[in-house]
């Protein structure tokens, strides 16, 4: 199951501006975690996500608080907005948040972005690491080489291998701060690091070189981008899910039972869009409408993004008008790995997402005539 670490991991981006007030508004969804077993592997999903035992082999955890004290074997992929890890990882570790507690030991790699990232001074991590965020304060130990942005940096750890620090606003070494290769570091202007920090140490200046960093970042942080966009989808889809209610079912049904019909009205719906904005961006007059109209169809279009996975997985778990969230929860996840497994796959994977997300559009356009449509037969309008 190792394509579902990208969906995981993007939980974060969305969890840090959307989900804690969401599930905080609503106690009914407070109380609600969903738990599965695939193979050995664990998945859990919820506002308190906790780890109850040690694990065998794999865990993926996804909340708005996600505590972990129990040893896992092999890798541990988590996000959540306020996310603490205090126990051993066998293998690799993949975890984001808003803010990211870790006082762990590392077997492998490890992957860290959050708001506020705290590697303890206990921590170790046996390869190579990443961490990236608001603020950084990393005083654990690194064996392998180190990847590190932030805008503020409290640096009191050790590196056994080479470092690389792009840095924002500031970037401060504690004594016994130590990085045994070479030190390589952007920032608008040069530090004074003292000699006993690392043998070698290259300044790069960052604010000559913003038109080329895209080129320049390493591949694991441009991987750590494109992951963080997958937030929006499955966060969006949570949300959004927990204020349809009742109205989820609907969608689902549609989906199932119109599908043909969904699909032709989700091409026409973008065919007719960009119509329509084309057309007023000719006149002076329409242009200031055409940007208005063109929003607005930007956040619908990203509405229906974040339900795709709800359309992959409800033709695998059926929805019916009593369904529970967590259930609902379950079927956007399974849905939404679905989606980006199939989603890798060259031509087909692209065709295959283009699909979904006009069934996806057009299902909710078709839902939403529905759900009005019995309002008004109830006299609600």
């Amino acid at each position: 199951m190792k394509f579902a670490r990208p969906l995981f991991l993007a939980f974060a981006f969305f969890t840090v501006f959307v989900s804690t007030p969401v599930f905080a508004e609503d106690s009914a969804i407070q109380k609600q975690s969903v738990e599965i077993e695939i193979g050995d592997d664990f998945y859990s999903v919820g506002n308190f996500v906790e780890l109850k035992n040690d694990a065998a082999d794999d865990v993926f955890l996804g909340g708005a608080v996600v505590n972990i004290f129990r040893a896992i074997a092999h890798d541990l992929v988590a996000v959540g907005s306020s996310l603490t890890v205090n126990s051993a990882v066998g293998d690799d570790l993949r975890v984001a948040g808003s803010v990211v507690n870790l006082l762990a030991q590392i077997g492998g790699d490890a992957l860290v972005a959050g708001g506020v990232v705290n590697f303890a001074s206990e921590s170790t991590v046996g390869g190579d690491a990443l961490f990236a965020g608001g603020v950084v304060n990393f005083g654990g130990t690194v064996a392998g080489d180190l990847n590190l942005f932030g805008d503020e940096i409290n640096f009191t750890g050790a590196v056994d291998g080479d470092a690389t620090i792009r840095v924002g606003q500031k970037l401060h070494f504690a004594d016994g701060a130590k990085i045994s290769g070479k030190l390589i570091y952007f920032a608008k202007e040069e530090i004074e690091i003292p000699a006993v920090i690392a043998a070698e140490v290259e300044f790069k200046n960052s604010a000559k070189t913003v038109a080329g960093v895209a080129d320049k970042m390493s591949s694991s942080f441009i991987s750590t981008t494109r992951i963080l966009i997958f937030a929006i989808s499955f966060i969006a889809g949570a949300v959004l899910l927990a204020i349809y209610g009742r109205g989820s079912a609907v969608f689902a049904e549609t989906v199932r039972t119109k599908f043909w019909r969904s699909l032709l009205v989700g091409a026409l719906a973008i065919f007719v869009s960009l119509v329509v904005v084309a057309l007023l961006f000719a006149t002076v007059v329409g242009s200031l409408l055409a940007v208005l109209i063109g929003l607005s169809w930007i956040i619908f279009l990203v509405v229906a993004g974040a339900l795709g996975g709800f359309v992959v997985g409800s033709f695998i778990f059926s929805q019916k008008d009593g369904t529970k969230y967590p259930r609902k929860l379950l079927t956007l996840f399974i849905g939404g790995i679905l989606l980006v497994a199939v989603g890798v796959i060259p031509i087909f994977g692209v065709a295959f997402r283009i699909v979904v997300f006009m069934l996806t559009l057009g299902a909710a356009i078709l839902t939403e005539l529905e759900l009005y449509k019995r309002m008004k037969k109830a006299k609600l309008l």
